[in-house]
């Protein structure tokens, strides 16, 4: 079992705040009369935001397989992507080929000039308020909002308190300083994919880099919820309906075991083989592995037992794995700086 030490990026975002620098998270603005309309080209759900708002959808391939897990935003008449995809995917030329008759539009690659960190955290948001300002805590999740350095998105995919901060290129050190200096009192640690990836996992987020990996559609890595089944036209439009007409006998599920596991091992039940391992992670909290497993029907279900992998012990469960501290911390009455006084500290050691 791995040693309890070497954490402190994971045990920062669930306890405290951590900073990461996302090079990986990528954000197009799109501008003109027709910047909606195109979006509405691409995207399997329906385009209606207000200002200031985000939405959680996909994009799929041909085969409704997702390639990009991103956000669609709206500030007033200008559309924005944010998200994650591979980046040898020309996302401006993939967009274009599917623009139909829409014309109107010009999309710019945002990552040229500017660049991300992130926090994540239960205490994201007091940090944050701090060091950019108090409006902050009055941003919902999924919503955006100007700043005079760039902009601020509330999102987030560990369970935790999400903000990406977007700056200019020129001013990353500028910026970075500044965050690392307000966030001493915060206990701030600096961390990365790895860690994040971590509660991606134990929160039953999509991951692009794990499940996605794996040319699973949407019912099978349970993300219809991010898809219209009202909207007839997108790419992968036909694919998806012809998934939904047939049906599918497999679908991501949550488990835990107390031995580790490698990624595509058999689920067995019964001596058969029922599922197999799509991703595992050990979650220093639980103290034991959580993954995800693609399991048939009917054996999909959470809160079963009598499942063995690798001759061990395999229980399917529902998701979140852990206790988010966030749903317990109030805007309104908590603090990092009281947070022994309001929470038993016993449960995040």
């Amino acid at each position: 079992m791995p040693e309890e030490n070497g954490y402190e990026g994971y045990l920062a975002i669930r306890n405290s705040v951590a900073l990461e620098e996302e090079t990986d998270l990528h954000c197009l603005l799109i501008k003109g009369k027709d910047a909606f309309k195109i979006l509405d080209q691409i995207c399997p759900c329906n385009v209606f935001l207000q200002n200031g708002q985000m939405k959680h959808t996909l994009l799929l391939d041909e085969h409704a397989v997702p390639f990009a897990d991103v956000y669609i935003c709206r500030k007033w008449e200008d559309a924005y992507l944010l998200g994650y995809w591979p980046s040898s995917i020309n996302m401006i030329d993939w967009i274009n080929r599917h623009q139909g008759s829409v014309s109107d539009y010009a999309i710019i690659d945002l990552n040229e000039s500017n660049f991300f960190l992130t926090l994540n955290g239960p205490y994201a948001w007091e940090l944050c308020a701090n060091a950019i300002g108090p409006e902050i805590l009055g941003m919902p999740y999924l919503s955006i909002m100007m700043q005079n350095f760039g902009m601020v998105f509330r999102a987030g995919i560990t369970g935790e308190y999400g903000y990406h901060l977007m700056f200019p290129a020129e001013q990353k050190k500028e910026w970075t300083d500044l965050l690392l200096e307000a966030g001493k009192p915060f206990d701030l640690v600096v961390t990365d994919r790895t860690a994040r990836a971590q509660c991606t996992l134990e929160n039953f987020f999509f991951d692009l880099n794990r499940e996605g990996q794996h040319l699973l559609t949407p019912p099978e890595l349970q993300l219809q919820w991010r898809l219209s089944r009202q909207k007839e036209k997108y790419p992968g439009s036909e694919a998806m309906q012809s998934i939904r007409e047939k049906g599918w006998n497999k679908r991501l599920t949550c488990f835990i075991t107390k031995n580790s596991a490698q990624v595509n091992d058999e689920i067995i039940y019964e001596k058969e083989s029922v599922g197999r391992v799509i991703s595992i992670g050990y979650s220093p909290l639980r103290k034991e592995f959580i993954g995800k497993a693609l399991i048939e029907k009917p054996f999909w279900h959470a809160g079963l037992s009598g499942f063995h992998i690798n001759n061990q012990e395999l229980e399917t469960i529902s998701a979140p794995a852990i206790d988010n501290r966030s749903i317990h911390v109030n805007l309104n009455l908590d603090s990092y700086f009281t947070r022994n006084e309001n929470h038993d500290e016993s449960l995040r050691q």
